[in-house]
């Protein structure tokens, strides 16, 4: 070819092929949110609002302090959106009657209480006036949670209210505040598919999927198939060689599923193609979701998940309020006689003798096996 001519094949033409192919990075390395207009003013104009309500017009400095540390972390590592997304989520199920529970962290967040996500307020225990607003707090340590707080009238004659939980923020968003949030929500499960449905109004069907999972072959289970192959084939092999053939097979691809409750939102700048293909679950065509291809662990810092979980006990209050017509907001969360089931079976109104136990937690979730009753005497 000659020199001049070789230079331009290997070297000119594999830099001109080059240039023209764009930047391209397979794996992502920063979160991507979807976008809503206005979410940042929204959160904030959203927590003061409520905040006014509850105490007054004139905030206390440790309601002001307490929203300003955590609108900054929020909106300054753009995490509004999250909050956002879950708002309307919770405002959605409340609208069509059933409670929504949180759970995990995100009861340390206050941002989180006004704007109506959980009902768990983590500032310290205090008192609030329903009527003139006035509030008391106590952030000695002295009192552990607002609801042991003894009954007290205010000075105006309104029974006050007793709120806070003393829980730090920290416990949510890091030291940092820059430790994505984890909102995971518990809706009836009779609504949990008209929450997950209700993602594709807010977002477009082509931008959210089910969170997909990998099922992989269990150490006992590849056990199982190496004994059972060799046993078949009549081989012989020695322990050593048995636990390595095991090894090779533990983990291996079985099957594909999705996640009970996670949804993935893509934002509407890009394409799902730019995380993970995707797929129909277990390869089930007749699926109204599709789901990630990749398991979610592996996109979860890349791609936001919503926690949509089904739960019982949102279903049972629900029931619970059709059959008695009680709003369960207005149950007291310190009602003597409702405390009293864990130390005495009085409050129900039959003896010990009766129900042959010494607490009434029997019908009470996870209080009533004989072990934690046991604790309980």
């Amino acid at each position: 070819l000659g020199e001049e001519r070789a230079h331009q094949i290997v070297v000119e033409n594999t830099r001109a092929l080059a240039e023209r192919i764009e930047k391209v990075v397979p794996i992502k390395d920063k979160l991507y949110t979807p976008n809503m207009e206005g979410a940042n003013e929204e959160i904030r104009e959203m927590s003061y609002r409520h905040a006014k309500q509850l105490y007054g017009e004139e905030l206390p400095q440790i309601v002001i302090d307490r929203l300003e540390k955590e609108l900054e972390s929020a909106i300054g590592n753009g995490f509004a959106v999250i909050y956002l997304i879950s708002q309307r989520l919770v405002k959605k199920s409340l609208e069509d009657g059933y409670l929504v529970g949180s759970r995990g962290s995100v009861g340390s967040s206050f941002v989180a209480t006004m704007t109506e996500i959980t009902e768990v307020n983590p500032l310290p225990p205090h008192y609030i006036c329903p009527s003139c607003k006035k509030s008391e707090f106590f952030d000695d340590g002295s009192v552990g949670s607002g609801f042991d707080l003894p009954d007290k009238t205010c000075e105006c004659g309104t029974e006050m209210i007793k709120e806070g939980q003393d829980i730090p923020f920290e416990t949510f968003l890091g030291f940092k505040g820059d430790k994505v949030p984890d909102i995971d929500l518990n809706f009836s499960g009779e609504y949990q598919p008209k929450a997950h449905n209700y993602t594709k109004v807010l977002f477009g069907e082509e931008y959210v999927y089910r969170a997909g999972t990998i099922g992989t072959v269990a150490e006992k289970t590849a056990f199982g198939f190496v004994k059972g192959y060799l046993n078949d084939q009549g081989i012989h092999k020695r322990g050593a060689e048995v636990d390595r053939l095991v090894k090779g097979c533990t983990g291996v691809k079985r099957t594909t599923g999705q996640h009970p409750g996670g949804i993935i939102v893509v934002p509407d700048y890009m394409d799902i193609f730019d995380f993970t293909p995707i797929q129909y679950p277990a390869d089930d065509q007749s699926s109204s979701w599709m789901t990630t291809h990749f398991d979610f662990h592996s996109i979860h810092d890349n791609v936001l998940k919503l926690d949509i979980l089904g739960h019982d006990d949102p279903t049972m209050i629900r029931m619970l309020q059709d059959l008695s017509g009680i709003d369960p907001k207005t149950i007291p969360v310190d009602d003597q006689q409702t405390m009293r089931i864990f130390s005495s079976p009085e409050a129900l109104g039959v003896t010990e003798e009766e129900i042959l136990a010494k607490t009434g937690t029997f019908g009470v979730p996870e209080f009533g096996t004989g072990f934690v009753r046991q604790m309980l005497e």
